[in-house]
């Protein structure tokens, strides 16, 4: 049996998920759930489950940033993303992470079924295929990823050099997994597609007329006639990117720093920060880790962290700084604390005589 985390900021999703898994009597163990971002991370982080079904659009921290962070601490896992039919384009970014399913709204059993027994169908595979043939697709995988971020990113800094550099390692990296004609359309469609969509989501002051085809794909004959069609098509979005960068991107990160600075032990996720300055949190997400260096959930762990270790010196009780550095759970705060400082709560307090 395979065990799942289901998130959603309804409560009646999350509960009608666990029913219908229940009811068809799936080969999944439901265990745990959160209805928001932050707690989510938490949950996954504890449970390292094997599937987890999280909506797009969650409090705290988005479903795509959630699946980026989640994916460092538990990388096997495997991800089904919850949108309506109006983000399908901003769902397509979950490609570039490894997403193997889709749930549209409303969900029913039928949906749910044909999900989870292919991705259970997936999981055996993987199971029983041998060890050097995994960490050798695994390895792939991750600089395919790795090079689509870098993509995304050169996209989002209006970047033509950089688009083609990328587009380059991603051809480069398929190649080397000895993927049938029909599988290579078919991956490199799917990155066309992540260009595509981020490329029309973030730049709406932009036209793109010639998006990517299955159609156009499918007639291809030859692996060369595929990678021609794909630099193509990122060559038109390159041709499209403006070389003068504004300062505008730096200041919004650093008043985002400012309201984090005060209020690092509220549950303030992506979300709410992106409403802010007005700005999509999927776009914020890497627009943050390339200001600031790491990814906004890092900072702020960071940051809660380092105020811990300050509270603890001055004699407070490690209960009361959980709390009062924002974390509700005593045990995450003290694992997380000493993944972070490499000692207990308990061995830097008093350190300070408390006045």
């Amino acid at each position: 049996m395979y065990s799942m985390v289901v998130i959603d900021d309804e409560f009646i999703v999350v509960e009608g998920i666990k029913a219908m898994i229940s009811r068809e009597k799936l080969n999944y163990e439901i265990v745990g759930f959160a209805y928001d971002g932050i707690k989510a991370l938490e949950v996954i982080q504890q449970t390292k489950p094997d599937v987890v079904i999280t909506d797009i659009r969650i409090p705290g921290l988005d479903g795509l940033s959630l699946i980026e962070e989640a994916k460092e601490v538990t990388p096997k896992t495997s991800f089904i993303v919850i949108s309506g039919y109006s983000e399908f384009e901003y769902a397509k970014r979950a490609l570039s992470l490894g997403v193997k399913g889709y749930l549209d709204k409303p969900i029913t059993i039928e949906k749910i079924t044909e999900v989870l027994n292919r991705i259970e169908k997936e999981l055996h595979t993987k199971e029983e295929a041998s060890e050097r043939k995994e960490g050798y697709q695994k390895e792939g995988m991750q600089q395919f990823n790795g090079f689509v971020d870098r993509l995304i990113k050169g996209i989002m800094n209006e970047s033509a050099g950089e688009i083609k550099i990328q587009t380059e390692k991603i051809l480069e990296v398929l190649a080397s997994q000895s993927y049938t004609l029909a599988a290579y359309k078919q991956e490199c469609y799917k990155f066309l597609c992540v260009a595509n969509g981020i490329f029309l989501e973030q730049k709406k002051q932009y036209e793109l007329e010639d998006m990517a085809s299955y159609k156009e794909v499918e007639v291809l004959s030859s692996y060369e006639e595929v990678d021609e069609y794909v630099r193509d098509i990122t060559g038109k979005i390159a041709e499209k990117m403006e070389a003068v960068k504004s300062g505008s991107n730096h200041r919004i990160i650093l008043k985002l720093l400012a309201i984090i600075q005060d209020k690092y032990n509220e549950n303030i996720g992506l979300n709410e920060l992106a409403d802010m300055v007005n700005m999509n949190p999927a776009y914020l997400s890497i627009l943050f880790k390339e200001e600031v260096g790491m990814t906004y959930i890092k900072y702020l762990t960071q940051l809660r962290i380092n105020h811990a270790r300050e509270l603890l010196a001055e004699g407070y009780k490690v209960t009361q700084v959980s709390e009062m550095v924002g974390y509700n759970d005593y045990h995450y705060f003290c694992s997380i604390f000493k993944k972070h400082t490499g000692k207990k709560p308990n061995e830097l307090k008093g350190s300070i005589r408390k006045k």
